[in-house]
Parts: C-alpha cells; sequence; structure tokens
C-alpha cells in the first residue's frame, strides 16, 4: 500500500499534480510569463555572479516549481537550490539573490492577479483555473518591505541588464545615454535578429590610422616557419650536430634560428550578438573587419551570434560599403549570444579557413549563454590549429574589468592576448603592445598605458 509520499500513488504514474499546501503557477498567460521572466532574470544573475548554473538549470528550475507551487517560500528555495546550483561554494551568492527574485516574483504575482482579477481579457486560456494568490506584498513575509514590483508591461522579455563600465564615448555618438558610472546593456540569451542596420562609418583621420596601424602590427607577427639567424632564440640542434662531426664531436659553434616573418593570414571572427552591438559602435566595428580583410594577403570573415555565417563574399565587394553588401545579401544581426557553438559550426563546415599561419582574431564580450563543454572543445581547438589567437573584448577597456565570466574564463587560458575594444583608440594601444613586445609575452588589456601606466604595475 503505497504512503502518501509516494510518487506512484495514483496507480502507477509518476505524481504532476503540485504537492499538498502548495499552490499552482497560475495558469494564465501574464503570470506564466512573469514567473519565466523572473526565473530567466534569476539564472541570469547567478551567471554573472560567477555560479556555474547547468546548461539545462533554467528548464528543470521551471519544471520544479510547478510541481512545487509558489506559495511556500521554503520549497521555492529549496527546488531552485536543488536545480540551479552544483556547488556548495555558490550558497552564499544563491541566498544574496533569491531575496529578490523572491520578492520580484510575488510582487509581481499580486500585481497581476489584481490586474486581471482573475483569467479573464485576452491573456486567458480557454480553460485557465482561477487566478494565482493575490496576497498582497505586506501580507506575504517574503516581500521586502519599501519595495516596488516588477514592470508588467512587457519590457523584461527575458531580457538581461548587464552594468558595463567602461567610460567611454562611441566615435558617432551612437551610444546609449549613460547613468551614473556605468551604461546598462540589455541583452537576450536568445535575442532578435533583424537586417544589417548600420551605416557606412564617418571616421576621422586618427580612426583611421589607429585601425591600420593595429592591422599592420598582426602583419608582423612572425609564423611558426624558422630559418637561420645570428640573433635568433633557438639553437638549431640538426645543424650543430653536422658541424660537430668535423670537430671530432664536439658541437664549437651553435648556429641559432629564428621566426620567419610572414605577411597576414588571418581569420576573423565578430560577435554580433545584441549586448556587442550596443557596446561597439557598429558602422566601425564594420570598418575595422573591412580593414582586416584588406589588409591581409588572405583574409576570412565570419559573423556570429546563436549562428555562425561566412561574410567574405559580401567584404570582398564591400567597395567600402560593407554595410550595404550586408544587407544585400540578407545577412542578419542582434541575436543571443553562442560562442562554442560557434567555433563548433567554423570546426565542422570551414576548417580550411585557418591553418598555422593564420592569426585569429575574435571580437566578441565572451557573455555566452551556450554549453560550456561545447565553448571548451571550440576554444581548444581554435588555439591548436591557429598560429596566433587574439581576442577583443569592448568591456575590457573598463579599469574594473576581469576575465571571470563563464565564456571568458574558459577561454582566457588559451588566448595569445586578450585587448580592449570600444573603439578605434583600443587598437591603437593593442598595436603599440604588439609592436614593442610581440605577442604571447606581457601584453594585453591589464598592460593598457592609458590606465594609470597599466593595471598590472607599469609597462615595459
Amino acid at each position: 500500500m503505497p504512503g502518501p509520499e509516494d510518487p506512484t500513488a495514483d496507480g502507477g504514474e509518476p505524481r504532476t499534480e503540485p504537492l499538498d499546501g502548495a499552490d499552482e503557477v497560475p495558469d494564465f498567460r501574464a503570470a506564466r510569463r512573469h514567473v519565466l521572466i523572473e526565473l530567466l532574470r534569476f539564472t541570469a544573475q547567478l551567471r554573472s555572479e560567477g555560479v556555474d548554473v547547468p546548461t539545462s538549470g533554467s528548464l528543470d528550475a521551471a519544471r520544479s516549481l510547478a510541481v512545487m507551487g509558489l506559495n511556500d517560500r521554503r520549497r521555492v528555495e529549496d527546488a531552485l537550490r536543488a536545480t540551479l546550483l552544483s556547488a556548495t561554494a555558490d550558497e552564499t551568492v544563491f541566498e544574496s539573490a533569491f531575496d529578490t527574485f523572491w520578492h520580484r516574483l510575488r510582487s509581481g504575482l499580486s500585481a497581476v492577479g489584481a490586474d486581471h482579477d482573475g483569467p479573464t481579457a485576452g491573456d486567458a486560456d480557454e480553460d485557465s483555473p482561477d487566478g494565482p494568490d493575490t496576497a498582497t506584498p505586506a501580507d506575504d513575509p517574503g516581500v521586502l518591505e519599501d519595495a516596488s514590483p516588477p514592470e508588467l508591461d512587457g519590457s523584461d522579455g527575458g531580457d538581461v541588464d548587464v552594468r558595463i563600465p567602461t567610460e567611454r564615448r562611441h566615435v558617432t555618438g551612437d551610444r546609449p545615454a549613460e547613468t551614473g558610472d556605468d551604461d546598462a546593456r540589455r541583452f537576450s540569451a536568445v535575442g532578435s535578429r533583424q537586417r544589417i542596420d548600420a551605416e557606412t562609418a564617418q571616421l576621422g583621420r586618427t580612426e583611421i590610422d589607429a585601425i591600420n596601424r593595429f592591422v599592420d602590427a598582426l602583419s608582423t607577427v612572425p609564423g611558426r616557419r624558422r630559418r637561420r639567424s645570428e640573433t635568433g632564440d633557438r639553437i638549431a640542434a640538426r645543424r650543430a650536430l653536422r658541424s660537430s662531426l668535423a670537430t671530432g664531436g664536439a658541437p664549437i659553434e651553435l648556429p641559432d634560428t629564428g621566426p620567419v616573418p610572414s605577411e597576414l593570414r588571418c581569420c576573423l571572427l565578430v560577435d554580433v550578438s545584441g549586448s556587442v552591438l550596443d557596446t561597439i559602435d557598429r558602422s566601425v566595428l564594420l570598418a575595422f573587419a573591412e580593414r582586416l580583410h584588406a589588409g591581409a594577403r588572405r583574409a576570412s570573415v565570419f559573423l556570429f551570434d546563436t549562428d555562425l555565417v561566412e561574410a567574405t563574399p559580401q567584404f570582398e565587394r564591400a567597395n567600402g560599403d560593407p554595410a550595404a553588401a550586408l544587407r544585400e545579401a540578407e545577412v542578419e544581426w542582434g541575436g543571443g549570444t553562442q560562442i562554442g557553438t560557434a567555433f563548433e559550426t567554423l570546426r565542422r563546415q570551414h576548417p580550411h579557413a585557418l591553418d598555422r599561419r593564420t592569426v585569429v582574431v575574435v571580437v566578441s564580450d565572451g557573455l555566452d549563454v551556450g554549453d560550456p563543454d561545447t565553448l571548451a572543445d571550440g576554444i581548444t581547438w581554435l588555439a591548436g590549429r591557429a598560429g596566433t589567437l587574439v581576442w577583443l573584448n569592448p568591456l575590457a577597456v573598463s579599469p574594473e574589468f576581469e576575465p571571470r565570466s563563464r565564456g571568458m574564463s574558459t577561454v582566457e587560458p588559451y588566448l595569445d592576448a586578450l585587448f580592449g575594444f570600444a573603439e578605434p583608440a583600443d587598437l591603437a594601444e593593442a598595436a603599440r603592445q604588439i609592436e614593442q613586445r610581440g605577442l604571447g609575452r606581457r601584453v594585453g588589456y591589464e598592460f593598457d598605458a592609458r590606465l594609470s601606466g597599466g593595471r598590472a604595475g607599469g609597462t615595459e
């Protein structure tokens, strides 16, 4: 005889209705949408704080709420802790964020219930049950005092606000208004793609020179081929052994080898997700891509958000207006960010776009929402196949930047250099470092000479 807690108490089928004492997720559209929005917001906040939320965590959490209901704070907290956390070290972050989540969830449901007064009007399904618990925030001990409920006008459709303390302005002024010290960027894990909407950049001579200088600096990066050199950094072991035959096996001379400089072969991967397009001037981004394509001996250009699209043919016939060429080809941008998926598509569909003599340049903020294992596999393959891997991150122009997001923490160990890039002046600084020290040494965003001598304690 099954007991009251037996999940198969209804004749062998798993229990799908809410547990006793728990109310259901309100079954009309506005309420269900509000629950999902707040759940996605909560998950995104955890990830932004460095919590390793499982890929299917949001889906599992939504299913658990459908079973546990929304009336008991302790049950909701336990359900989300079980589905969203994978390490006990993340408990503190979770508990701190849960208070705000619970307030927004309960007060928002109260507002929805007051607006609808039950499942009526256009938001109701045909078979909708009664509306949600309409307890006011004051009656709910889980609601924070003196706090206002979330907006329910549809502006929060799954989007997430990200604070980017760039303290910069775009060359053409195409940038959201600043609020305090930071800029608020709103992006979605899925995003809504649209046709290319940028215009031809009206850059000044200083901006053009900065882009050209960066391209020229990449052209000086040597490949993996080597030749005899009087000032080389490695000993030519085979040549030394051969010459030692004339001296009875004693190596009197130790010939050196140095890397062979080569013309630029480049593969450019541009993140065109909404978060990047709201940070970098879109026209400047396309102008940079066009100049890099034109200045390289061989170059491939790819745009990616949730998909990867090769744009090399469009840049070949751009004739100074890459935006028009991309619009003509009906290329879209502005979706979510799945960097690992883009690398995997490059690996499967365009493996010959790069080789050991290719400099790969990735422009991305690293705010990846895809599978972390896919990203780890993709960056491992990319770093092993390419000659040099340079990453340009628009967030790295901030003095407070650290590569601690899930995406950047995954890729950072594989990079030869990580520079900030929000405007052409940032490219000039990156070029200066490459010209002086090459790549793979003390170069990167932390050695930016414009930030009080560099964040790492000065420059060489």
